[in-house]
């Protein structure tokens, strides 16, 4: 009788485990989804009042006047701009989420990208917005109204930032 030899036990880093995915995957795929769809319908939305508000010929005189008494020049121009770019970020905030569902690591680099971004972006434009105001009373409401916008503008991308660099997160995604 042939002696066969004991049977070496599995070297544990080349095993494959087949260890359930993180839920945080899943749950920000699906929010980053419902977070960009709200961002290009809001965004959306408010270019077309600022289109609207600016071209039609009842309303334009006086919104115009209005913006320019509280405003710099170039304001509406300015929330036009942060509009479009507004409508870009959700779209790649709709594509990173795709990218998460499917379980791709693009989908988790292009998150944290994102909130990279949006963090800078939201401050930059509640900076502007600021130096953009002409009255010191406009001013206070201005800044006050910023700040709350910035930090609740921040907490999404703080999650992003957060969830999506757990190592059991960056394991699971590895390509």
């Amino acid at each position: 009788m042939e002696q066969q030899p004991p049977p070496q036990a599995p070297n544990p880093y080349t095993v494959v485990h087949d260890a359930p995915k993180p839920p945080s995957i899943k749950v920000f795929g699906i929010l980053n989804i419902v977070f960009g769809a709200m961002g290009l319908i809001c965004g959306g939305a408010i270019g077309i009042f600022l289109i609207w508000a600016t071209q039609s010929p009842e309303i334009a005189n006086e919104f115009n006047r209005e913006f320019s008494n509280q405003y710099a020049e170039g304001y509406i121009t300015f929330l036009l701009i942060t509009s479009c770019f507004g409508a870009i970020l959700s779209l790649i905030l709709i594509v990173c989420g795709v990218g998460l569902l499917r379980a791709r690591n693009w989908g988790r680099t292009g998150s944290l990208g994102y909130a990279a971004f949006q963090t800078l972006y939201s401050l930059a434009s509640a900076g502007v917005s600021m130096t953009m105001v002409k009255s010191d009373e406009l001013f206070i409401f201005s800044a006050g109204g910023a700040m709350c916008g910035v930090l609740f503008a921040l907490i999404y991308p703080i999650c992003i930032l957060f969830f999506l660099t757990r190592p059991s997160v960056v394991e699971a995604l590895k390509e």
